[in-house]
């Protein structure tokens, strides 16, 4: 086996344009890496220094009410994790900032996105990005021809009866490959992690990084052996070529592209001036107004308040009653909240539920979710990022509510000062585990796991098949 890895390996250094094919997208991998982590550096201290500036606008806003310092709100941000370095996601696309004040949430802010329209329309370079697209089509295109090529000049002849074992011939070509392929993928995984580890102090190198370099060697092993069946079957080493770039551009480019629309179709999301309006209707018909006219929940709730206090009108209460209701208004209109935002979760949920089903079209939409997930920059992490500071927000508001309401009576004012701003609670987000985000990728990454143990099957069947001289 050794031998013929050497023999593969030799005649592709003699092939210039594979040599520089193969520099090409080595470039570009570094490249990449160099893109991503310049682009972690500059938003790891962007958040820390902005995170830095709202704390300090918080706590040295000045004498205010309470609500008035509610109103005032403080702007929370999404670290990335170590992992966005090689695979970004969508934070790009979701948001990695939230502005938290009373009585609504607003949508997430700070997308690169809306910077950048060419990241839309194209994508962005990073190393997972290179690995899922160019990568594939290098090994594809390598591999299509190692077969045919030693047939049609009569190598593969003359090995065969010097009683080199055919399967043993067919998987030294494939393993050639995949040392390549790996080289080039461990090499840019090493370097990433080096950098993260020592120059932002993150951990790079645990589980999840780990299986995402497994998954990559193994979504290219998909390429290889799909090239080197196709170069067992042609005729010529020009139909194994263009058979081989038809395979990638439906594979990689309208499979996942055709199941994407078609998700859309069958489950279309609800654009944002849509979705705040239904909120919005909804608050009016089952909500509390805390700053309208008194409706019949506000009456509901002063009557129970005149009871347990035993008083006749909400004067006479020892306490400031705007607060009650600003907090009311909170835990009324939150569930109105909740409510919507899950089911617009629930669709995202069933738009990828679809994507993981093309899984037997496609291995790329498989192996795209399983490295966001590992990476820890897919829906689920943002969604999670965006339910912590739901929570925060909760907290945080209700703070000031209690403070209005304990701290005055009717038409008495708050005023909190400096010290008090300080007490409130830090925002630390809180990643999800290394079990966690393997929950979300186990089932794309066991996807891509079988297109590697069926490919491989079916080159150990076919291998003994191959047809030694052109008809």
């Amino acid at each position: 086996m050794k031998a013929i890895i050497q023999y593969e390996w030799l005649q592709i250094k003699r092939n210039k344009v594979a040599i520089l094919l193969l520099g090409i997208t080595g470039l570009l991998l570094i490249i990449s890496l160099v893109i991503s982590w310049n682009y972690y550096q500059w938003y790891s201290r962007l958040q820390k220094e902005v995170s830095d500036n709202a704390r300090h606008h918080w706590e040295t806003q000045g004498e205010k009410n309470s609500h008035s310092a509610a109103h005032f709100g403080i702007y929370l941000f999404k670290p990335l994790s170590a992992l966005a370095i090689w695979d970004s996601g969508i934070e790009k696309h979701y948001g990695v900032s939230l502005y938290i004040e009373a009585h609504k949430r607003n949508e997430l802010q700070l997308k690169a996105i809306e910077d950048n329209p060419l990241l839309a329309r194209w994508g962005e370079l990073t190393p997972a990005g290179m690995l899922l697209v160019v990568l594939p089509l290098l090994m594809i295109w390598l591999a299509a021809s190692m077969v045919v090529t030693d047939r049609s000049n009569g190598t593969l002849k003359m090995l065969l009866i010097q009683g080199v074992p055919v399967r043993k011939l067919i998987w030294g070509k494939a393993l050639t490959l995949w040392c390549i392929s790996g080289s080039m993928i461990g090499a840019i995984w090493l370097c990433g992690g080096i950098l993260t580890s020592i120059l932002s102090q993150q951990n790079f190198f645990n589980a999840s990084s780990f299986s995402l370099l497994l998954l990559y060697q193994l979504y290219a092993g998909v390429f290889i052996l799909a090239g080197i069946i196709l170069s067992m079957k042609a005729k010529t080493a020009r139909a194994a070529l263009v058979s081989a770039l038809g395979i990638w551009l439906l594979v990689v480019w309208l499979a996942p592209r055709c199941f994407v629309q078609w998700s859309n179709a069958r489950y279309p999301p609800v654009d944002a001036e849509t979705f705040m309006a239904r909120i919005g209707e909804d608050i009016a018909l089952n909500g509390l107004n805390s700053h309208g006219a008194a409706g019949n929940k506000e009456k509901e709730l002063q009557n129970q308040w005149l009871q347990k206090y035993g008083v006749d009108s909400v004067q006479q209460l020892p306490l400031n009653w705007l607060g009650v209701v600003l907090q009311a208004d909170e835990e009324i209109n939150n569930p109105i909240y909740d409510k919507h935002y899950d089911s617009l979760y629930n669709i995202f949920r069933l738009q990828i539920d679809m994507h993981h089903r093309s899984g037997w079209m496609s291995p790329t939409l498989p192996a795209k979710y399983a490295s966001m997930a590992l990476a820890g920059t897919d829906l689920y992490n943002c969604i999670s990022f965006y339910r912590q500071t739901e929570a925060y927000r909760k907290t945080f508001i209700k703070r000031l509510n209690e403070r209005l309401r304990d701290n005055s009576q009717y038409g008495g004012r708050d005023t909190g000062n400096t010290a008090f701003w300080k007490t409130a609670p830090v925002f630390t987000y809180i990643p999800p585990a290394n079990g966690n985000k393997w929950a979300q990728a186990k089932a794309p990454f066991l996807t891509v796991m079988v297109w590697v143990l069926v490919l491989a099957a079916a080159t150990q069947l076919l291998a003994p098949r191959i047809k030694i001289i052109e008809n």
